[in-house]
Formats: C-alpha cells, structure tokens, sequence
C-alpha cells in the first residue's frame, strides 16, 4: 500500500515544522493547494518515464561539473 502524497493540511503543516517555516494558516493553505497539483502530476509523469518506450530518453538539459569545462584560451 502506498503512502499518500503529503497533500493534506495536517501533513503539509508537518512538513512545514521539519523545514521549520512558522508559516501562517493563509499560506499553509497556499502550499497545500500547489502541492496538491504538483505531486499527483509529477507522479504521473514519473510513471509515464518509467515505462519502457521512455526509458531511453534523455533531459534536454544537462549540467557539467568545472572539471570537464574546456580551459578559456585552450
């Protein structure tokens, strides 16, 4: 059985404690509201990626580290 995403108030009032945020009522209920749209999509979308046609797909974007940058004046 799967957990349910942290979409709730008491849940999202939770995750607001261990990030200790003192946010108010008004925007707790803002960040409910955003994540009650963000997680059940973004979970949907990891389901779609983990299908085997997508499996092979790549970011558009990618991120290098300092070390595999070429030298300026090389």
């Amino acid at each position: 059985m799967q957990t349910p995403p942290p979409t709730r108030p008491v849940d999202v009032a939770a995750l607001a404690r261990c990030a200790a945020l003192d946010l108010s009522a008004e925007r707790l209920a803002a960040v409910e509201a955003i994540l009650s749209a963000w997680i059940p999509a973004a979970n949907e979308l990891s389901r779609k990626m983990s299908e085997p046609a997508h499996q092979s797909l790549l970011p558009v974007t990618t991120f290098t580290h300092a070390h595999e940058q070429p030298e300026e004046g090389a």
